[in-house]
């Protein structure tokens, strides 16, 4: 089935196991949600077009995006999304969060290739990642010696549980997305985690 999306009139090829909703078409709850994404990025992802079926679940998805992860900085967030979609195999928020990470954080392609594994070029991100990388890979069974070793790098204790929120609400978008197939948007380049490369 083709879709036109309500801000560019592209056209794409539906496959997710949801239809994925414009704006108009979304329930009257949703659409204010919608149309501050649309104001906010220029385009509505098609996460946020299929999750709308739900206004109380883009509500608190939407929610949570706005008020997590803002003593780790832009940057780091992207970092981590990056990185548990690489963990948990998903394409979409991969596709996404590196064409983000690029475009409005001006990570590099070197960078978010790091990311991918738990590393970063920068140091300080490199500490979080590392960290991050281990909670999501056990998902949270970690050491004392991890929580240790963030801290060490100059993360206070609010940072550390910023961390791990950003990881945890990270992992809700993946899921979503694995289990509804999202198509990936035009505006995004297509991307494969190494689980399905």
């Amino acid at each position: 089935m083709y879709i036109e999306d309500s801000l560019t009139n592209r056209r794409s090829l539906t496959m997710a196991r949801l239809p994925i909703l414009t704006k108009d078409e979304a329930p009257a709850k949703s659409q204010p949600i919608l149309q501050n994404y649309e104001k906010v990025l220029g385009v509505i992802p098609n996460f946020f077009a299929l999750i709308s079926r739900s206004p109380d679940a883009l509500k608190a998805i939407a929610e949570m995006h706005a008020a997590l992860g803002k003593s780790l900085g832009h940057k780091t967030r992207e970092r981590i999304h990056v990185m548990t979609a690489e963990v948990n195999g998903c394409n979409y928020c991969l596709s996404a969060h590196t064409y983000l990470g690029g475009k409005l954080q001006g990570l590099s392609a070197e960078d978010m290739e790091l990311n991918r594994t738990g590393h970063s070029t920068d140091p300080q991100a490199d500490a979080a990642l590392q960290f991050a990388y281990k909670v999501a890979q056990n998902r949270g069974h970690i050491d004392d010696a991890d929580v240790e070793a963030v801290r060490a790098a100059g993360f206070t204790d609010e940072q550390i549980v910023d961390i791990v929120a950003e990881t945890a609400f990270s992992f809700i978008t993946n899921i979503f997305n694995n289990t509804f197939k999202t198509d990936i948007d035009a505006t995004f380049p297509p991307l494969k985690t190494r689980k399905e490369a």
